[in-house]
C-alpha cells in the first residue's frame, strides 16, 4: 500500500499523465494528453457563484487522466487529484491526507516559469492511534484573528482531498461571496450549518463515488468538535475564511520579502503579476516600466500592511469594475484623485498616497497620469481567478445533483 502510494504522489510531483506502457523509468504520455500538472494559478476571488463543471467540458481541469497504480482510489483522477497527491504526505485506511504544512506549500505553490515541480513527499502510513492522536490536537473554537492556524497545525493535521477542493474553492472567491457560499450549504436555512451539512458538500466534491468520508478530520473537529455536535453560525464561517485569506497572503508576502518587513517596488510588481494569465515578456514589461519610474530619493519600499490594502482590492473588484467603467463611458481619464474617490466609495476604506502612486506607477501606460483602465481590472481579475493556486470546481454534474439535493431537503422540511 505505502509503495503504491508513493508512486501515485511521485506520478504527480513529476506532472505526468503515465500510461501504463513503459520502459525502465522512461513513461509516455497518454492519448496525448497534457503530462504537466495545469495549474490554473491562483485566485481567491472568482466566479460570483459555484459553477457548474459541465459548461467547461473542455477544461483539461477536469480531464480524466491515467495515474498509475492508483485503480482503486476512489476520486476521479483528474490534475486537480494528481496536484493533491503531489504534496499529500499521510495515508490512512487507503486514503491520503494533508497537512497543514501540505495544504499551505500546495496553495502557494506557484507553476510560473523556472520554477522546478514540487518534490512528492515520502507518505507516513497512520495507524488508527495516531490518527486520532492527530485529531486530538485539532484546535475546538474558531478564534477572531487566527491568521496562523495552517502554520499551527504544521504536520499535526489531516485534511481529506474533498476538504482540499472545498478551501480552494473559498481561496478563490471574493469576501462578498462567502455569504453565497453559506447559503448554498445551509440545506435547512436556519444560519448554522451542522456536520451532516458539511459533509454533504464533501460528497458533492468526492463526484458521488462510493464509500464514506473519515468520521472525523482535522477540519470537521475543529468546526463541529469531536463528537460532532457543534455547529457554525455565518460569523464563524467568516472568520475561518478571512482568515484563511489572510495566512495565505501573509506567507505569499514574506517568501517575497524572505522575511524583511518590505518589499521594492520591482518585487510588489512581481508578486502582484505572479498567478496572472499574462505570458512572461507582458509580465516583464509591467517590472521594467516600474524600474524606469523608480525615483532614487524616495522610499520605494512596500510592507505588508500596505500590500494587504492593495490585496483588498480584490474584494470589492466588481463594485470597482463598475465605477471605473463610468468614466469610460463619460469618456473620462481616470486620474489618481478619482481612482481614491472610486477606492473609497467603493471600499470604505482610502488608499494610502504610496499606494496610489505605485498603482500609476505600473497602470499608467503612456506616463500622463491617466489609469489605464482595462489593463488595471485584467490584471485584478486574474488575481481573482488564480487565488489559491489552483482552480477548482464542482465535478461533473454534481452541481445538478446539489440543487436536486437541496430541493429534496426543502421538500422533506415543508
Amino acid at each position: 500500500m505505502q509503495g503504491c502510494l508513493r508512486r501515485l504522489a511521485a506520478a504527480a510531483a513529476n506532472g505526468r499523465v503515465l500510461c501504463s506502457h513503459h520502459s525502465g523509468n522512461r513513461h509516455q504520455r497518454h492519448s496525448g494528453r497534457p503530462g504537466a500538472l495545469l495549474l490554473s494559478a491562483a485566485a481567491v476571488g472568482g466566479a460570483a457563484a459555484l459553477t457548474s463543471s459541465s459548461d467547461n467540458k473542455d477544461d483539461p481541469e477536469d480531464e480524466e487522466v491515467y495515474i498509475e497504480n492508483v485503480e482503486e482510489s476512489r476520486y476521479r483522477k483528474t490534475h486537480m487529484f494528481s496536484h493533491f497527491c503531489s504534496f499529500s504526505s499521510l495515508a490512512y485506511n487507503s486514503e491520503m491526507f494533508m497537512t497543514g504544512e501540505d495544504f499551505l506549500r500546495a496553495v502557494l505553490w506557484k507553476s510560473d516559469k523556472g520554477r522546478s515541480q514540487p518534490k512528492a513527499p515520502e507518505i507516513r502510513e497512520l495507524t488508527e492511534e495516531q490518527f486520532q492522536s492527530i485529531l486530538d490536537t485539532a484546535p475546538k473554537h474558531i478564534n477572531e484573528d487566527e491568521r496562523e492556524l495552517f502554520r499551527n497545525l504544521g504536520a499535526n493535521a489531516v485534511i481529506s482531498y474533498p476538504e482540499f477542493l472545498f478551501l480552494v474553492s473559498i481561496l478563490s472567491k471574493p469576501r462578498d461571496h462567502f455569504l453565497k457560499t453559506f447559503q448554498m450549504i445551509d440545506i435547512d436555512s436556519n444560519w448554522v450549518l451542522t456536520k451532516e451539512e458539511f459533509e454533504t458538500v464533501e460528497n458533492m466534491f468526492a463526484a458521488g463515488e462510493a464509500g464514506e468520508n473519515p468520521e472525523n478530520t482535522t477540519l470537521k473537529v475543529h468546526f463541529f468538535k469531536m463528537d460532532g455536535s457543534g455547529v457554525i453560525t455565518f460569523e464563524d464561517f467568516v472568520k475561518f475564511l478571512d482568515n484563511l485569506q489572510k495566512e495565505c497572503l501573509e506567507l505569499e508576502f514574506y517568501e517575497k520579502s524572505g522575511g524583511n518587513e518590505s518589499i521594492s517596488d520591482r518585487d510588489f510588481t512581481e508578486l502582484l503579476m505572479s498567478r496572472t494569465f499574462l505570458c512572461e515578456e507582458e509580465k516583464q514589461q509591467y517590472v521594467d516600466r516600474v524600474r524606469q519610474r523608480r525615483e532614487e530619493h524616495k522610499d520605494n519600499s512596500v510592507t505588508f500592511a500596505q500590500y494587504a490594502q492593495f490585496m483588498n482590492l480584490l474584494n470589492d473588484i466588481h463594485e470597482l469594475e463598475i465605477a471605473l467603467r463610468m468614466f469610460q463611458i463619460a469618456k473620462k481619464p481616470v486620474t489618481p484623485e478619482e481612482f481614491q474617490r472610486a477606492v473609497h466609495v467603493c471600499t470604505g476604506f482610502r488608499f494610502e498616497d504610496r499606494l496610489i502612486e505605485l498603482t500609476f506607477k505600473i497602470f499608467d501606460d503612456d506616463g500622463d497620469g491617466h489609469l489605464a483602465h482595462d489593463e488595471f481590472m485584467k490584471v485584478m481579475k486574474d488575481k481573482i481567478r488564480k487565488r489559491g493556486t489552483v482552480k477548482a470546481r464542482f465535478p461533473p454534474g454534481s452541481w445538478k445533483a446539489f440543487r436536486k439535493c437541496v430541493h429534496e431537503h426543502m421538500t422533506r422540511a415543508s
